[in-house]
């Protein structure tokens, strides 16, 4: 309620609401604390706790300053749902077109018997096998937009014997103001197989924006499967040759109607790896692709492609401000978008950072499906 309310521009209850909530999840930890509750639900109060307490300063901070002026504002599921129900008529997002077709295919748009022509007409050019005749998203951004930065940190606890819980926090440029974090667990017994991607209000149980679901392959690569809230069909991102490369890109999936991969450190000129785990780690390049073969006389899958347009994601090292990690997006994408490549990133920074021991209980090569937002389902 207090995001919402700052949302709305009512700072001055706002404020009266995070003193509240605030002593609510203070009680709510402690009662946790005091009975027979998981130690991972406790530690999310307390977290909660702690942004509401940041963003708490931050407000009484400006309000002493006398202007609310240049306020930055947590993202909300609120903004992210308006930006898909906006139409203007003329202009589509990759969100809202992902919604609709999902909508207009019942879930599967590879396997719909449905009459293309019965389709809305914006839907149209993306039930066409023919993906030459789709418009290409990447070329319709504005040049002049400006880059969106965010900074990553991390932070963890230890939950039970063995397992812990880590966060990868997704700041503004400053690295000041929290908007996000990825949450996964790690143990002796179990590789990551699941993260989620919680926004600044939803570090709470059975809460989160996105849920990524790691699938290791039968080369040793990965799939990445992805969910919303509310649900708009899942999103898979497939590896080039998975079934004999353990490289984790080239990675490549549908989204909006439009092509995408993901570009190894290899392919950008960069070094990748290493035997320090994210000390050597290297992030990868999003680009939309026109079009995509077979690369000839290869036995093991590769693939080639076609770029279209600009990079549209891409990180680094650090880049300033204390942060671990930078994130760097193309003005222009919408908040599900940019939400979607957040968690796929940061789960493959998870992954190689924290490798498994041991997998006692078989859950890598498993094949049954995970519930929703499994992280908390999974330990509730």
């Amino acid at each position: 309620m207090p995001f919402i309310l700052e949302r709305k521009s009512d700072y001055d209850e706002a404020i009266k609401v995070y003193k509240s909530a605030i002593t609510v999840l203070d009680e709510a930890a402690k009662i946790h604390k005091k009975g027979n509750a998981l130690k991972i639900h406790r530690k999310m109060f307390e977290r909660q706790v702690q942004v509401h307490r940041e963003r708490l300063a931050y407000l009484e901070d400006l309000k002493r300053k006398g202007s609310f002026d240049g306020i930055i504002l947590p993202p909300t599921i609120l903004d992210a749902m308006e930006e898909v129900e906006s139409e203007d008529g003329k202009t589509w997002s990759l969100t809202q077109i992902r919604k609709s077709l999902n909508t207009f295919c019942g879930g599967n748009p590879s396997q719909s018997t449905k009459d293309i022509s019965t389709a809305p007409a914006h839907l149209q050019p993306f039930l066409n096998t023919d993906t030459s005749q789709r418009p290409f998203f990447s070329l319709a951004l504005s040049p002049s937009a400006p880059t969106v930065t965010y900074r990553i940190t991390h932070s963890s606890e230890l939950v039970n014997l063995g397992m812990r819980s880590y966060w990868f926090f997704v700041k503004d440029q400053t690295n000041t103001h929290v908007l996000y974090a990825l949450q996964f667990v790690w143990s002796n017994e179990e590789p990551i197989v699941d993260t989620v991607l919680r926004r600044a209000g939803e570090f709470l149980p059975g809460i989160g924006a996105t849920s990524v679901r790691l699938q290791k392959t039968k080369g040793g690569s990965f799939r990445m499967i992805t969910r919303t809230i509310p649900d708009m069909g899942a999103i898979t991102e497939i590896p080039d040759g998975e079934m004999q490369r353990k490289d984790w890109s080239p990675r490549r999936f549908e989204y909006g109607g439009r092509n995408f991969v993901w570009k190894s450190a290899a392919a950008e000129g960069k070094k990748e790896g290493g035997m320090f785990g994210s000390f050597g780690f290297s992030w990868e390049t999003l680009y939309e692709t026109k079009r995509v073969w077979a690369k000839g006389g290869s036995r093991t899958g590769k693939m080639e492609d076609e770029t279209v347009g600009p990079r549209l994601c891409w990180g680094e090292k650090k880049g300033g401000n204390g942060a671990d990690h930078s994130i760097h997006m193309v003005g222009g994408l919408d908040i599900y978008f940019r939400e979607h490549l957040l968690a796929v990133q940061l789960s493959r920074l998870a992954r190689v950072s924290y490798p498994p021991q041991k997998d006692t209980k078989g859950i890598e090569v498993a094949t049954i499906g995970v519930g929703w937002l499994s992280i908390a389902s999974s330990l509730a």
